[in-house]
């Protein structure tokens, strides 16, 4: 049983019912942001619409598709720029942000919708079990006016792949039990235990391991048969099946991603030398900061949804025999995302 309960092993429960609705429960623009007289709502031109929601998304649903922007005047009838869209799974925030040489009008009024799925192939914002996105305390319809000029944003630094393995993965995940290309073998009890290849041949101690291992590569974990091979499929008729353990570009569509996720406590801000968990959390959204009561990590029921629906096995990384958890810190989980966001260049 030792063995049965490594870093990945299981096997796939009966399929669930889908989950609860996807509820908004964060917006920028808010309702009515720039009409009134709040000094601190203001919408430059080239602002970035942000909404954060409460459940694990569908990343395939998360387009420019699932959002209207508009006018409501022929006269400045805007037509919608080809937004950069990004999806945050460590926040479940989702970004509409402006391509360079575009920007709403200045000092206009704004009408925004989210769209809702009713239909299977309808465009719509949706779980990852399915579940559609539907109206609760904040409304999917809204209206802002912008500001007179754009602003400066940060630029986002997206670590190399040598960074991920040596500062996180190598760092976290590659014990003598877990990912660990050369001397994959342990004591227990005074005897030595070889067990051989990693599991599920999934490396993680060089760069040239995980490009070959975990790139693109299907997860042991989503298949339905006994043996991976083939290519991931991007929009199976369920998500979690067939997907890659790294889907380059797309972190809520990785395996591995929500591997780490799973780990409630990787949320930590700053992990101390005793393992425990320090510091209070915040968005590494500009335009969406947590407000009174929010948190980043997820709600432990929806953790164990993903369990249900698609993720096996123990969350990453696993614990080691002297039981101190080497858990990530939230910046170690932000940098996986990024790096995956950012195309998981593995090539040098």
């Amino acid at each position: 049983m030792l063995l049965l309960g490594g870093c990945d092993v299981a096997r796939p429960d009966s399929p669930p019912a889908t989950g609860p609705a996807v509820h908004l429960i964060g917006a920028f623009p808010s309702d009515g942001c720039g009409v009134g007289p709040d000094p601190d709502c203001t919408i430059p031109t080239n602002a970035t619409l942000t909404f954060r929601f409460d459940r694990f998304l569908n990343p395939t649903t998360v387009s420019r598709q699932a959002i209207r922007v508009y006018t409501g005047d022929a006269k400045t009838a805007f037509a919608a720029p080809p937004f950069e869209v990004a999806y945050d799974p460590v926040e479940r925030v989702v970004e509409y942000r402006m391509p360079a040489n575009y920007g709403f009008a200045p000092h206009t009024l704004y009408n925004l919708e989210l769209s809702r799925a009713v239909a299977d192939d309808d465009f719509g914002i949706r779980a990852f079990d399915g579940a559609p996105l539907e109206e609760a305390e904040l409304p999917l319809r809204s209206s802002f006016l912008t500001a007179d000029a754009p602003i400066d944003l940060p630029v986002e630094s997206v670590p190399t792949c040598a960074e991920i393995v040596t500062n996180v993965l190598g760092a976290k995940c590659t014990g003598p039990q877990c990912h660990q290309r050369v001397g994959h073998s342990f004591t227990q009890a005074g005897q030595a235990i070889d067990l051989g290849a990693a599991p599920y041949g999934l490396w993680l101690d060089t760069p040239a391991d995980v490009r070959e291992t975990a790139i693109g590569k299907v997860a042991h974990g989503t298949e339905l048969g006994d043996q991976s091979g083939g290519a991931p499929e991007v929009k199976g008729a369920r998500f979690g099946v067939r997907q890659a353990l790294i889907d380059p570009g797309v972190p809520g569509g990785s395996y591995l991603m929500f591997k780490l996720l799973l780990g409630r406590d990787n949320y930590c801000p700053v992990r101390l030398d005793s393992g425990g968990c320090s510091g209070k959390a915040a968005s590494a959204h500009m335009f969406l900061p947590l407000s009174r009561g929010q948190s980043v990590a997820p709600e432990q029921v929806e953790l164990d949804r993903l369990r249900e629906w698609f993720v096996r096995g123990e969350p990453m990384p696993r614990a080691p025999a002297d039981g101190t958890p080497p858990k990530f810190t939230l910046d170690q989980l932000r940098a996986v995302s990024t790096f995956i966001a950012g195309g998981a260049d593995c090539q040098q």
